[in-house]
């Protein structure tokens, strides 16, 4: 998968914040979902386009969330972001200095001091400020005080359904991939390093990689069985990923397991990506451990299917 290189940055204070030419583009961008996709465009028309997001997300500062819920971690925030040609990527840690500011601290001193920006483009509703105060019609105006460009970008559908991180996040706990991949305009990824498991996999001639993920938050898809793409030493390979416990086995924690097809490597503490495609199963309880390696060979068969009727993703 081709992607252009951006500039990313973690930033603790302030102080290090960067200018940037031409756009700035403001937002949470979760999922990089196809609405934050065509806003990049728009914003590409004009020049650069950087990105000011925030780490951790508003809502898991604030405390306001203490269950998983990202689309993206931060590291797959970045990779799609690069994929769509953003310039530099900028992680402003919003802590509870940021959190106070008011609207119009963060446009002077953020905004118009730190960053500087030709024009800034949001989303109609994006909010920003102490108590959310700051909206579009109000950064219009400060952008005309301070010099800089505004552009707010209208909403967009898909189906006649708006296109907003909670509507995906509603389809990807029913394991509607179908309809997360429209609202994405990418596939769901999952991506984490690999850990030793409990040999399950091996012991039923299906070997797979054990996923740790790097942020607690990340939401999944419901528990199943999936149809996956998985990138992992620069290539690409089909795969079953596995979400969920092992009743069979007596296994009652959820894990996050792939059968990566035509891949025998040791992959152990690296880095792999899964890009998620077709819900091929609910889990399900098996008899035995016979009837199991039965149910996983037909899935493996409907996997290989699913992956040829979709387009794959370059």
């Amino acid at each position: 998968m081709q992607y252009s290189q951006s500039k990313s940055s973690l930033i603790n204070n302030l102080e290090g914040l960067p200018s940037v030419s031409g756009f700035l583009a403001m937002g949470n961008f979760d999922g990089v979902h196809l609405g934050h996709q065509l806003l990049i465009n728009e914003g590409n028309k004009r020049g650069d386009v950087s990105v000011l997001t925030y780490e951790p997300h508003p809502l898991v500062s604030l405390g306001k969330i203490n269950k998983p819920f990202l689309l993206t971690t931060s590291s797959e925030k970045i990779f799609f972001l690069e994929k769509y040609h953003v310039k530099e990527v900028i992680f402003l840690n919003f802590d509870s200095e940021i959190s106070k500011m008011s609207a119009e601290n963060f446009t002077e001193v953020i905004i118009k001091e730190k960053i500087n920006p030709l024009g800034v483009i949001i989303g109609f509703d994006h909010r920003f400020g102490k108590d959310r105060k700051g909206n579009a019609e109000f950064l219009k105006k400060m952008g005309e005080k301070f010099g800089f460009e505004v552009i707010v970008f209208p909403e967009v559908k898909v189906n006649d359904k708006p296109i907003k991180s909670a509507e995906v996040r509603k389809l990807l706990r029913m394991g509607d991939m179908d309809g997360v991949y429209k609202m994405l305009g990418h596939p769901y990824l999952i991506e984490g390093k690999v850990v030793k498991g409990d040999g399950v996999g091996s012991s039923l001639g299906y070997p797979t990689a054990n996923i740790k993920l790097d942020s607690g938050y990340k939401l999944l898809p419901c528990e199943g069985l999936y149809s996956s793409i998985v990138e992992v030493e620069k290539s690409e390979f089909p795969a079953m990923l596995y979400i969920g416990s092992s009743p069979t086995f007596g296994i009652n924690y959820v894990k996050i397991e792939v059968h990566i097809m035509g891949f025998s490597g040791n992959i152990y503490d690296e880095n792999i990506k899964c890009f998620i495609y077709s819900l091929i199963r609910h889990k399900k309880f098996f008899s035995s451990e016979k009837s199991l390696r039965e149910n996983i060979k037909k899935s493996e068969e409907e996997t290989l299917r699913s992956l040829k009727e979709v387009s794959k993703w370059k």
